[in-house]
């Protein structure tokens, strides 16, 4: 676990920085431009950066959970998890965040709960997975694509419970449980995969504006002069509608950090409206996914086409190939809407290059005309991602 924290605090006191460990600010007075912190004492700034993060959607602060019940979000709720481990036999992911429905394009309880089953199962232990919705990914990829993790899923060993309401946990001091249709399913540890919500309570308690997060500008400023927020508390511009919304990704929490920090020192960078890149895995099969899925172009109302193919990772006369499925999205102008792809290799690169395509404005015509590397161990002569395009296009003439 040590080898998780990037910057030991050597590193700050080297770059003279003033690390303090263990405290918590409990106020922001914006006017007189202090913090003040539990202990009363105070700390005055030019600038301020608020980078509070998310915390569990269903966590209740101060509320005693019962041993064996587990919410991953710090690094110690998952060395406290790997302790228990060695000593358990079955867990269960309540996997509360697959039936999200409101259009969080960075909700991440999907992700957590998969990843979370693959670990536990490659410690030893009987995994199941329960869940009210039918689906995981709801907010990343389609139905038709969800359907194909859960049979990979149901092929590894992994237990699905779905379409079953969760009544209660058992047990009080110590989880014997959850308890799903009047029905006791057992186990040592509970998992609770139940998404994130952004913490706002500083930047609320102290006026700054809040829209699915600390609203933020393209420079991360906040709507209180001085004061900038960035990670998964801000909410930043998604691509493809133009909302403020909270990411919840790593890659952005980074970008957008450094570019707080940049500009809340006199410099002048922006964001970039954000596709929010989505990449995964767990056992041996990679999900990647960006952009809007058919969920929410029909509520939306904005008419699409779509087209999904099969394709091979390599060469197909070359040994070792795997399997690939592409799909892709996009509006009767050509504008591509959403990409999805899942496979055992493969993934990462091609959902990097059509997200880097799509941030350029490329559209669907001009990604079936790409030029493709090619190497028998490594890709085919046409890549699937071109002929998924191609598919796409033949849609639209």
């Amino acid at each position: 676990f040590d080898k998780l924290i990037i910057f030991p605090k050597e590193f700050y006191e080297k770059q003279k920085i003033n690390l303090l460990l263990n405290k918590e600010i409990k106020k922001i007075n914006p006017h007189d431009k202090k913090v003040i912190l539990e202990d009363n004492s105070e700390i005055s700034y030019d600038s301020l950066i608020l980078a509070t993060g998310a915390i569990p959607c269903n966590y209740k602060i101060g509320y005693k959970y019962p041993e064996g019940i587990y919410f991953i979000r710090t690094l110690d709720d998952a060395i406290n998890l790997s302790k228990k481990i060695d000593a358990s036999k079955k867990a269960i992911i309540y996997a509360y965040g697959w039936g999200c429905k409101a259009g969080c394009k960075g909700c991440i309880s999907g992700r957590i709960s998969l990843e979370m089953a693959y670990a536990l199962k490659n410690r030893g232990l009987e995994v199941t997975i329960v869940s009210n919705e039918n689906r995981p990914l709801r907010q990343q990829i389609d139905m038709d694509m969800s359907e194909l993790i859960v049979d990979y899923l149901k092929g590894k060993g992994i237990n699905l419970i779905t379409d079953k309401a969760v009544i209660n946990i058992a047990g009080e001091d110590k989880i014997n449980g959850l308890i799903v249709d009047n029905e006791l399913i057992d186990a040592d540890i509970i998992i609770m995969a139940s998404g994130t919500r952004t913490n706002t309570y500083l930047a609320k308690e102290c006026g700054i504006q809040v829209q699915k997060g600390i609203k933020t500008n393209p420079r991360l400023q906040t709507s209180i002069d001085g004061i900038y927020a960035c990670g998964d508390c801000a909410s930043i511009k998604y691509f493809f509608t133009g909302e403020q919304f909270s990411s919840s990704l790593g890659t952005n929490a980074v970008r957008s950090g450094k570019i707080a920090g940049i500009n809340s020192v006199g410099g002048n960078l922006e964001l970039n409206p954000v596709i929010n890149l989505t990449i995964m895995d767990f056992f041996d099969l990679k999900i990647g996914a960006f952009g809007l899925t058919e969920d929410n172009l029909s509520n939306m109302g904005i008419e699409y086409v779509k087209a999904r193919y099969k394709g091979k990772s390599r060469a197909e006369y070359y040994p070792g190939y795997k399997e690939i499925i592409i799909k892709i999205l996009a509006s009767k102008e050509g504008n591509i809407l959403g990409f999805q792809a899942i496979g055992e290799e493969g993934i990462f690169a091609r959902t990097l290059a059509v997200g880097f395509a799509v941030q350029k404005g490329i559209k669907i015509n001009d990604l079936a005309k790409i030029e493709n590397c090619y190497s028998p161990p490594l890709s085919p002569t046409i890549d699937p991602v071109q002929i998924c395009a191609e598919l796409v296009l033949k849609k639209l003439k």
